[in-house]
């Protein structure tokens, strides 16, 4: 709303004005990247998730070389020892879903899809950490 000013908007909203101007932000490999799904999985998928713990990892300057320099993820809290097992195995079968069916819907959102091998990562996680798990 002010003349000149630089402010952040979730990309869906952006998409769905259409009219919305954007600048150019220089990556950590040193390229001038448009911000699109195309970059923002480029963020997620060339982020170090392996060496974050508790995936906790702010994507914030990814090095891959198409990566938008300004991407963002939504994460989920859960407890380890949750008071009834049966809400555990619900929001973890939930959870499961997300990732094994769910990617396309949230695509047709306008959120961006987690790589493959960074679901496949997760499912490991949960399996490791969460009695519940049924993968």
């Amino acid at each position: 709303m002010t003349p000149g000013s630089i402010g952040y908007l979730e990309f869906a909203y952006v998409l769905q004005k259409k009219a919305v101007a954007y600048g150019l932000v220089q990556n950590a490999a040193g390229n001038y990247v448009t911000p699109s799904a195309a970059s923002f999985k480029a963020a997620a998928a060339s982020a170090d998730w392996v060496n974050a713990r508790d995936f906790y990892l702010i994507m914030t300057d990814a090095p891959g070389e198409q990566a938008y320099p300004i991407t963002a993820t939504v994460f989920i809290l859960m407890y380890k020892q949750a008071k009834s097992a049966e809400s555990a195995a619900l929001a973890l079968d939930f959870l499961k879903w997300a990732l094994e069916n769910g990617q396309p819907q949230a695509e047709s959102l306008d959120y961006v899809p987690l790589p493959p091998n960074l679901v496949q990562q997760i499912e490991a996680y949960w399996k490791a950490q969460f009695a519940g798990w049924k993968g």
